[in-house]
């Protein structure tokens, strides 16, 4: 499965940036989050339920940062294993600022699934993995928007 798209922040970079490590704004803004855990600095694991039919979970995720470049670029690996299948997935994202003093988001993902989570390989799939990070992008919109008000 491939991802790739864009998202305008009203934030900063920095912010954007600093948002998505948080394990705190993570929880708030990631859909069908259960809990968050840090397993170390550079690693936390994450409890999710799906809107997928026949794989609502709950799933443990461990993301690991590949790498950072504070504010602007990430690489984010997801790793899963276990009941449902598996997922390997790595997201490359880029955040600059732009002329009007908020923060462009690119990422370019892509995810190795298999066993039963497979099934979301699909446009139907693919749909609501779209759908669930433009709810995330929505999320993070508003915590940020708390924090700049």
């Amino acid at each position: 499965m491939k991802l790739n798209g864009t998202h305008k922040f009203k934030a900063s970079s920095y912010q954007v940036f600093q948002a998505i490590l948080n394990p705190n704004v993570l929880k708030e803004c990631i859909p069908g989050c259960q809990s968050i855990e840090n397993l170390n600095a550079e690693s936390i694991m994450a409890n999710i339920t799906t809107p997928l039919p026949g794989l609502k979970g709950p799933y443990s995720a461990i993301i690991h940062i590949a790498q950072r470049q504070e504010p602007s670029i990430l690489v984010l690996e997801v790793q899963r294993q276990g009941r449902g299948g598996s997922i390997n997935a790595t997201s490359h994202i880029n955040i600059t600022d732009d002329a009007d003093g908020g923060a462009l988001l690119t990422y370019n993902a892509t995810a190795d699934l298999s066993g039963p989570v497979s099934i979301a390989n699909n446009p139907i799939g693919e749909s609501i993995t779209k759908n669930s990070l433009g709810a995330f992008f929505k999320n993070l919109d508003k915590t940020l928007d708390k924090a700049i008000a």
